[in-house]
């Protein structure tokens, strides 16, 4: 008896002694999540977890902290993990609904957001009408196009800004060594930024970006800044950033601004801070009007309308007026960041306003005294993920933002953005393959020099002072153009039995098919008994009128896109601009995927995919990225047949109709096919109907889808498909030549 009792206080000491492990380390993961040390609280937490296997805050902290690490697959894992939980922390379903935002996967996100209305109807409410805004968004064709900046390392980079032909950025990137001395280095940390020098658009080169400040003037903590085009003065901002991590916080307290006086190389000096930084607050990003006289930023002060909202003061008499807040119509109970201000328009980005996902940009400007509704830059601009920094060129339709959205080549990289221009968008071809590199081979353009009036501050006090000097403006930098190859359609004829016959000849009656199954070219018994023929129906009340082919694209072969509303994900290759190459040096990676040909704006992006998951999109890129297309990234986008064409089928594509009879063998060349029928809408299509007689196509012109058989292996085959399609209710079936991606009527 003595033995069990002291058993049993063995084993009750044993259970307490591993509960209070466990409580202390999940202590310690809240204060190392409230520090922001997001990995020592994953590390704590999982202790926790150790002994207290259903600890629900222990895989609550993971779960935050991965989502703050923007790490957003293992953090849906572990919020997965809480779904059936019923003691849930009060903000489980919101954050959860905005990692899923962010994800894309704006359904689910809904489904949160809802769940979260038992506690905030109103916020609930908005956040699922910007999932359906995103949803919306996401299939409306672009009003910009993005490129990846090249000197964009796998670390973050962020915050760039123009200095005359240059572009500023700040970066983690540790490929850049400086030469200190002994006794500075202990001043390094590993996550500290610094600030990088660059040529502008694809100018840029990881070859020619440079430090900014030299070594004694770098303090590892600036980043974001901005110039005043037309002064020499510029904002910077003193960080706590971390890489990969998330940049803004609502409680943040570390950021301050600054104001400093402009060397000609860019660099700055003589750093004072701005007068109205508050202490115990975070005031910065902070950016300048042309003439460096007014002054944007964001700041978490008491007195705003959420988190970060947007200020403004003004450079009056020699001194910086007291900051005004720009009103509800800018600002709310969200986080508003990163402004920009043209002169015109103000750019800033907020995770509040109805947008795509995290942070969007967004622009607005003063109407009669008031700031307008601010406008979502829509897709092109923003994505699911964070896009913020977005910049204008002081002289050029173009800008920069940052994002850490999928397929980049760091945490968090910088795109060029460039507006598509409203005249019809021209045909691109294709580029040189991913070995040449082209920004190394990118001409320079001619660079005017324009003299620019200039209001110049002095070094200690930042009074203006009139100076006239050259600025340089870049002009727009074409990519050269690769040697052309002709694609014009050359005439049709069909070789048979040694004799020229016309490619017109069709066979017109059950009777004479009949009387060609001994050529044995196919087995069509199966297809005759009429058991095995869908009864003959009067399908063409959803079909329209023959659309000439002129024009028309292969979007899709065997699997169909009936759904114009679905989001897929694409790695991009390429972004082709008045060039011309060969798709086959793109051939290795149809192992992974079919090949795109995208059509945005001036360019022709080239795209490998499409995928349905995220996961498997990011396995692929690793080995495209892997046999050396290093610039390759992922896209999240609408699946619109009328912008795509599909080039390359995929090795893996299930094109098998063996059953049938059909050769399945997918050509680039000339070859016979079925065209069925045309359609205003895909869904009205029977695929049912037809899909024993070979392989389905699906071709888009315009608003109008044309469905095609092919799969055979001459004209004969081809004629045969056509009479039994015509029997099963496509009246209007005839034979085309597919000649190398252009469909013609037999004779054209």
């Amino acid at each position: 008896m003595v033995r069990k009792l002291q058993y049993a206080l063995c084993l009750i000491a044993i259970l307490a002694t591993s509960q209070l492990f466990s409580q202390k380390s999940l202590i310690k993961a809240e204060r190392q999540f409230e520090l922001k040390a997001f990995e020592l609280a994953i590390e704590s937490a999982k202790q926790a977890l150790e002994k207290e296997p259903t600890c629900v805050d222990c895989k609550y902290i993971i779960a935050e902290s991965l989502r703050m690490m923007n790490e957003n697959i293992d953090a849906a894992y572990w919020y997965s993990q809480l779904e059936t939980e019923t003691d849930l922390p009060l903000d489980f379903h919101f954050n959860y609904g905005l990692l899923l935002k962010r994800m894309g996967e704006y359904e689910q996100a809904k489904t949160h957001f809802n769940n979260y209305a038992v506690h905030d109807a109103i916020k609930a409410e908005h956040f699922v009408a910007s999932c359906d805004f995103a949803i919306k968004s996401l299939s409306a064709p672009h009003d910009f196009e993005l490129n990846l900046y090249a000197p964009s390392s796998k670390q973050t980079d962020f915050g760039p800004t123009v200095y005359k032909d240059k572009l500023v950025f700040c970066s983690f990137r540790d490929n850049f060594k400086r030469d200190l001395r002994v006794e500075n280095s202990s001043m390094i940390q590993d996550e500290k930024c610094q600030l990088f020098i660059s040529g502008m658009g694809f100018t840029g080169d990881v070859n020619n970006t440079q430090f900014l400040l030299k070594d004694e003037d770098e303090t590892y903590d600036m980043g974001p800044i901005h110039y005043a085009s037309e002064a020499p003065i510029v904002a910077v901002t003193r960080n706590n950033f971390r890489d990969g991590e998330k940049q803004i916080f609502s409680n943040d307290l570390e950021l301050t601004l600054y104001l400093a006086y402009v060397n000609e190389d860019g660099s700055f000096t003589n750093i004072k801070p701005f007068p109205y930084n508050e202490v115990g607050y975070a005031t910065g990003f902070g950016t300048l009007n042309p003439t460096g006289k007014i002054l944007y930023f964001a700041s978490n002060r008491p007195g705003g309308y959420g988190g970060f909202d947007l200020y403004v003061s003004f450079y009056k008499n020699g001194k910086w007026t007291y900051p005004d807040n720009l009103g509800p119509t800018i600002n709310t109970e969200g986080n508003e960041i990163t402004p920009f201000f043209d002169g015109e328009q103000l750019y800033f980005s907020s995770d509040f306003h109805v947008g795509l996902g995290g942070y969007d940009v967004f622009k607005a400007f003063v109407d009669y005294g008031k700031w307008t509704t601010p406008e979502n830059m829509l897709n092109g601009v923003n994505s699911p993920e964070d896009d913020y920094y977005f910049i204008k060129h002081p002289s050029q339709e173009s800008y920069y933002l940052t994002s850490n959205r999928l397929g980049g080549r760091g945490y968090h990289d910088i795109y060029l953005v460039h507006q598509a221009p409203e005249a019809e968008m021209l045909a691109a071809e294709l580029i040189t393959p991913p070995a040449v590199d082209l920004q190394k081979d990118v001409e320079e353009s001619e660079v005017s020099n324009v003299e620019t009036q200039f209001v110049n501050y002095s070094e200690e006090t930042f009074e203006p002072v009139n100076v006239e000097f050259d600025a340089a403006i870049p002009a727009a930098v074409p990519i050269p153009e690769a040697s052309e190859e002709s694609t014009e359609a050359t005439d049709i004829v069909v070789e048979h039995n040694n004799e020229v016959e016309s490619a017109t000849a069709v066979l017109t009656s059950e009777e004479e098919l009949s009387s060609r199954k001994e050529e044995n070219l196919i087995d069509f018994d199966s297809y005759l008994e009429m058991e095995n023929v869908p009864e003959a129906m009067d399908i063409s009340k959803h079909m329209v009128a023959n659309v000439s082919l002129v024009g028309a694209k292969r979007v899709a072969s065997g699997e169909l896109i009936l759904d114009h509303h679905s989001n897929v994900y694409f790695i991009q290759l390429a972004a082709l601009f008045k060039s011309k190459a060969n798709m086959g040096i793109f051939s290795t990676l149809t192992k992974y995927g079919s090949l795109y040909k995208v059509q945005q704006s001036n360019a022709t992006k080239v795209k490998l995919g499409y995928f349905k998951e995220e996961s498997q999109a990011k396995n692929i890129l690793q080995k495209v990225k892997n046999l050396g297309y290093a610039d390759a990234f992922i896209t999240y986008e609408n699946l619109d047949p009328t912008r795509i064409e599909l080039v390359t089928i995929s090795d893996d594509a299930n094109l098998d109709s063996s059953n049938t009879g059909f050769v399945t063998d997918y050509t680039t060349g000339r070859s016979y096919k079925v065209r069925l029928a045309s359609y205003s809408d895909p869904k009205w299509f029977e695929t049912d109907r037809v899909n024993d007689l070979g392989i389905i196509e699906q071709w888009s012109k315009g608003e109008w889808t044309i469905f095609v058989l092919g799969g055979y292996r001459n004209q004969d085959e081809a004629n045969k498909a056509k009479l039994i399609a015509k029997m099963r209710g496509f009246k209007d079936a005839e034979v085309v030549m597919d000649n190398h991606g252009i469909l013609q009527k037999i004779g054209d």
